[in-house]
């Protein structure tokens, strides 16, 4: 089956986890960076997920999966190793509309989770229509390899650009030069190497001269050591 592939907002949406094992904590750690607000469902938690529920991270049912109990979620993951539990709460997910993940059964489900890699603001996916997640899950690393924590920075600094570079002219045709001429510069691997004169040099020979790329350069370098991947609350 060809699934449509597609980014979600879940910023302060309920999401449900059946489960407290490992699964379970792994599509856990997948929604708290998204803002999404996390209930678990489940008589037990593994460690992990105890530590996120001692945090406030997470919202805790200690008990087995109830009928009624997905009432206002976006998203549902059946997380457990019972047949019957996973299959109650897919029949109730599919008939109140709820997008469900079912990890037992890749064809019971309305929705898959790709293998993802995340740098900052650039998440690159991988999925095999549930094929084989362990090649997913393998080519997601070569990525890594040659998709480093460089490009979040690189991102950070190519949204300030076009925010300035937006805000003060509307033509898009210069625009489209501009930001190509950038990322056939020098820039990336001025960012890889730290070399922000180098860096600086090259933003003032190709930015318009009214943008402050002293201010710009400065802004990369307090991110730099920033956590490029972090489970908030």
């Amino acid at each position: 089956m060809k699934r449509y592939p597609i980014n979600l907002d879940i910023q302060q949406q309920l999401c449900i986890v059946v489960g407290g094992g490992t699964v379970a904590k792994r599509k856990v750690e997948g929604l708290l960076p998204c803002g999404a607000k996390v209930v678990v469902i489940s008589p037990e938690l593994c460690s992990a997920l105890q530590k996120r529920v001692k945090e406030g991270c997470v919202e805790w049912y200690q008990r087995e999966y109830q009928p009624g109990d997905l009432q206002g979620a976006k998203l549902v993951f059946a997380a457990t190793n019972s047949t019957a539990t996973q299959k109650m709460v897919e029949e109730e997910a599919n008939a109140t509309g709820i997008l469900v993940n079912v990890i037992t059964d890749p064809e019971s489900c309305s929705f898959q989770v790709p293998a993802m890699l995340r740098q900052g603001a650039l998440l690159i996916t991988v999925a095999t229509d549930g094929a084989s997640p362990a090649l997913a899950a393998r080519i997601r690393k070569e990525l890594a390899l040659q998709y480093g924590p460089e490009y979040a920075l690189l991102l950070d600094l190519m949204a300030a650009v076009r925010k300035e570079v937006v805000s003060a002219c509307d033509n898009q045709h210069e625009h489209k030069q501009l930001f190509e001429k950038l990322l056939n510069s020098d820039i990336l691997s001025s960012v890889r190497e730290t070399n922000w004169v180098r860096l600086k040099e090259t933003l003032e020979a190709i930015l318009p001269p009214e943008l402050e790329v002293a201010a710009l350069v400065k802004s990369l370098q307090s991110l730099e050591n920033r956590p490029m991947e972090t489970l908030s609350c």
